[in-house]
């Protein structure tokens, strides 16, 4: 048994324990008294980690059984899934005798530590999987070719190769970029100290904690970083403490359940990112993507916060040029914004793109749009030129050659790379709440149509049949002062 070098040595366990993700088996997990086995894998890890995540491994489990069932929609599962296991053979490694009867219990695998620039190297990982059977571990470790026997700590034995460290102890199996970082989760686990089940519970929330993949871990020392002081001026991110997702299949598709924990500050509402509230966005239009936002106003005022935050230099000079048009005409671009308060939505083929929102008062709003031609360049300072088309409409002429039109339409103000006819269109089109959704965001990706438009040819029959089988990507978002709040889903037909 031998292998073509020594990262593929290193990584050869890391592509065997993914499997379940890919491939059923067969098996069953079986009750113990004690610690979960998830809460004993998580005691190796340090509290506070940067990124987590849990991976659901049991065949008989309805998360892997779903995964399964999802996958053998796409024609080209079967041919990845034989591919991965051709791999495996030609390293050596049995997967039906050697890997399936580890199943069962979750893989916990994390990095310690994020890399301090683009380089990949300066991260820290640790994986920690407490297999179904110590003997074939033990077996499949023993016959791994580069991996040799580098004494004991805390019990457990190290085996190491030029790329990687393994500690085998009893059923368990820990990975580690180096000696020094699987010795030390060894101790953690040994004697204290390591990431607790209430600490999984507490990162988690209300999320679904049985599904195929969990993910989380804390932003801290990510904002606490000296290149992140300009965020911390904003009183949302400096509230930020940690995230997590939750990943779960079912045969209608994959769905994401999301949560980042602002806790760490007393926020008001008015310095969320959206509106807070359980009513739902509501969205518009016949194009492959469409974003809505209820009460945009607050939206565009966090941005222009965020702004004023991260680039003061930038905004004084905004502010400037917005002062002065607002002395030369009396054109206040934030009187304008303040207007938009209901619902402001987006739709775009990547080629035309426009955006309507509900303004509380068309008359004031008519009067600020009148006086644009005077003072065009100050509030768009990319802007060469304005002129008037028929029905109220201005065209906009940037530097770079691209136009964009905009104006009233009712008590819609619309705007966008499209025509004065498509502007108009739009902004009679009816809008609803969009479906499922509690919260002030939501969005609908039409993938199929998208990647239609992105191809310059026709693709062959078996990515057409690929591309057949994907629904729709949808979204949304609510905000509380103590969370953001949300769910992605990819439908799949």
């Amino acid at each position: 048994m031998g292998y073509a070098g020594p990262v593929r040595r290193a990584l050869v366990l890391l592509v065997a324990v993914s499997l379940p993700l890919i491939a059923g088996g067969c098996g069953s997990s079986s009750s113990s008294t004690g610690p979960s086995p998830l809460a004993t894998e998580l005691s190796y890890f340090p509290p506070g980690s940067p990124l987590m995540a849990t991976i659901a491994t049991d065949p008989q489990g309805s998360a892997v059984q779903n995964a399964e069932g999802l996958l053998g929609a796409f024609p080209l599962a079967k041919l990845g899934i034989t591919g991965l296991e051709s791999e495996l053979e030609s390293a050596g490694v049995d997967y039906q005798s050697e890997i399936e009867p580890l199943f069962g219990n979750p893989i916990a695998v994390g990095a310690l530590a994020l890399p301090t620039s683009a380089q990949l190297s300066g991260s820290s990982f640790l994986a920690v999987w407490i297999t179904k059977s110590a003997a074939k571990l033990h077996t499949l470790i023993k016959g791994l070719n580069g991996f040799t026997a580098r004494g004991t700590v805390d019990g457990a034995t190290l085996y190491g190769s030029g790329a990687a460290t393994l500690a085998l102890d009893g059923a368990t199996v820990i990975v580690g970029a180096s000696r020094a970082e699987v010795s030390a989760a060894l101790g953690r686990h040994a004697h204290g100290g390591g990431m607790s089940a209430a600490d999984y519970a507490k990162a988690m929330g209300s999320l679904p904690q049985h599904s195929l993949v969990q993910a989380f871990g804390s932003l801290s020392s990510v904002l606490s970083a000296p290149s992140a002081a300009a965020a911390r001026r904003i009183p949302w991110v400096a509230a930020i403490r940690g995230y997590a997702a939750s990943v779960s299949v079912t045969s209608a598709g994959l769905s994401v359940q999301f949560r980042l924990d602002t806790s760490g500050a007393s926020l008001s509402g008015s310095e969320l990112p959206i509106s807070s509230g359980t009513a739902a966005a509501q969205l518009s239009g016949t194009l492959p993507t469409a974003v809505g936002v209820r009460d945009g106003a607050q939206t565009l005022s966090f941005a222009e916060s965020v702004e004023r935050s991260v680039d003061p230099a930038s905004y004084a000079r905004f502010m400037g040029r917005e002062n002065a048009a607002k002395r030369k005409t009396g054109y206040d671009l934030n009187t304008f914004a303040a207007l938009l308060t209901g619902n402001l939505i987006v739709e775009s083929d990547t080629r035309t793109t426009m955006g309507r929102a509900e303004v509380s008062d068309p008359a004031s709003a008519a009067r600020q749009l009148a006086k644009l031609p005077e003072v065009v360049r100050e509030v768009f300072h990319t802007a060469s030129g304005i002129s008037r088309l028929p029905g109220g409409f201005y065209a906009v002429k940037e530097g770079r050659g691209k136009t964009f039109n905009l104006g009233l339409v009712g008590n819609e103000f619309v705007a966008g790379l499209a025509t004065a006819a498509q502007l108009e269109a739009f902004a009679a089109a009816p809008a609803a709440p969009a479906p499922n959704v509690q919260g002030s965001v939501a969005f609908r990706i039409s993938l199929l149509e998208l990647l239609k438009l992105a191809l310059r040819h026709t693709p062959n029959s078996l990515i057409t049949s690929v591309l057949s089988t994907l629904g729709d990507v949808t979204g949304s978002a609510s905000a509380t002062p103590g969370a953001l709040t949300g769910r992605l889903g990819l439908a799949v037909k």
